[in-house]
């Protein structure tokens, strides 16, 4: 939901059902130099698993689900 692209960035809502992990690669023109999730009306930071593939231009993203929506955002 929600998708943002910029010259220098991508973001989006992810939306899942609670107690299921998320589990995505996304198609990057560069290596991520900051990458921020959060939760919540308080924004609350989520724990993220991050690995970089530098053959596929990929960035791994592995997190928590939440219902309500998790904001993403990657710099690069």
């Amino acid at each position: 939901y929600d998708e943002v692209i910029t010259p220098k960035s991508y973001s989006f809502i992810s939306k899942s059902p609670i107690n299921t992990n998320n589990s995505m690669r996304v198609l990057l023109p560069a290596k991520p130099s900051a990458i921020f999730l959060k939760t919540g009306a308080e924004e609350v930071q989520v724990k993220v698993d991050t690995a970089w593939d530098e053959a596929s231009h990929t960035v791994y993203l592995g997190f928590d689900n939440k219902p309500e929506g998790t904001k993403v955002q990657i710099n690069w």
